[in-house]
């Protein structure tokens, strides 16, 4: 990954601006990201552009393997 632009592990994400509603994002192990249910792709400094404009990303925990 990535580190130099982000900080986000690979991994699913909550993220908002504002008030804009929830939507979820899948940061990909090189630090770029597909927004979900589109087939936009984001390279990492795409990524690291929106953190620095102000969008908040939440963690969305994977399901437990048993």
């Amino acid at each position: 990954m990535n580190t130099d632009l982000h900080d986000l592990k690979p991994g699913y994400y909550w993220y908002t601006m504002a008030n804009d509603p929830l939507a979820v994002i899948h940061i990909h192990d090189d630090g770029g990201a597909t927004l979900m249910g589109t087939d936009y792709r984001l390279g990492a400094e795409g990524v690291a552009d929106m953190l620095r404009q102000g969008q908040r990303f939440f963690w969305i925990e994977p399901p437990r393997q048993v």
